[in-house]
């Protein structure tokens, strides 16, 4: 976990973990650390790959800043700007990910899985589902929030309090 001496002042700390895949870990973090360590530059996030959890085949990567205003007014006609470097950090690191699956994709399908506290799983999915209904109508994907089960080993990598939030969209190549 982040620790607290990196903040100054009354920062507020935000934090995303992004999982992924055992077998391209090692083509999202480059040689000698090539490509985690882009990131790093480009965004000024912190960007760190959690040791492994025996028997999860995903690997959680933490990546978090501290901001002292966030702006979060959705501007709907640029969904993808990052409302700090946390965020731009990890839509980074998600392409990363897509790049390394990209290799060995068997199928059309992006994938994004998430780890959210599950207090804070209410605002992904919105009153009645209106948020996760408006997600899935605009973006097309299919989205699914899923608590921990505990008996399920490939889940090891989240702790107790976590929900998995799973985005997929169809990728469409045009010639």
């Amino acid at each position: 976990m982040p620790r607290a001496q990196e903040n100054s002042g009354n920062d507020e700390l935000v934090v995303y973990r992004i999982l992924c895949p055992d077998r391209v870990i090692g083509n999202v973090i480059g040689k000698n650390g090539k490509v985690i360590n882009s990131i790093r530059q480009q965004t000024s996030a912190k960007v760190k790959v959690v040791d492994p959890h025996p028997g999860a085949d995903k690997r959680v990567i933490l990546v978090y800043c501290f901001v002292k205003h966030r702006n979060l007014d959705v501007n709907d006609d640029d969904d993808r700007e990052p409302v700090c470097t946390a965020q731009d950090a990890l839509l980074k690191v998600h392409d990363a990910i897509v790049d390394a699956l990209s290799i060995t994709r068997d199928s059309d399908d992006e994938e994004a899985n998430i780890l959210v506290p599950a207090s804070q799983s209410a605002s992904v999915i919105g009153k009645s589902g209106a948020v996760i209904k408006r997600l899935r109508s605009t973006s097309k994907a299919f989205i699914k929030v899923s608590p921990k089960d505990p008996n399920e080993v490939t889940h090891s990598c989240a702790m107790s309090f976590d929900n998995f939030v799973q985005v997929i969209s169809h990728i469409f190549y045009f010639s």
